[in-house]
């Protein structure tokens, strides 16, 4: 089975989204139970959350200050954390 890489239409708000795969993941955004569905960052004085699991461990790394993503370039000192910074460095 192979996803749909057409886009499509959100029917509530109208964001057209990139990925057909991706819209269930959006439409958690319309939950009227969406705060069941979020994840918290587990630092005190902390009020992120997000309803992507990934992006709360990402947002840990602010904490930390761990920047395990580094540029694969030879020579290159770049490090983040965050994984799309990284995408966006090498573009």
């Amino acid at each position: 089975m192979t996803l749909s890489l057409q886009t499509v239409d959100c029917h509530i708000c109208h964001k057209t989204i990139s990925r057909k795969a991706d819209l269930p993941r959006h439409m958690q955004t319309h939950d009227e139970h969406k705060e069941a569905l979020m994840h918290a960052c587990p630092f005190p004085d902390c009020n992120f959350k997000t309803l992507q699991k990934s992006n709360v461990q990402t947002h840990i790394r602010t904490h930390t200050r761990e920047r395990s993503k580094t540029c694969p370039h030879p020579g290159c000192t770049f490090a983040t954390t965050d994984p799309a910074s990284l995408t966006r460095h090498r573009k």
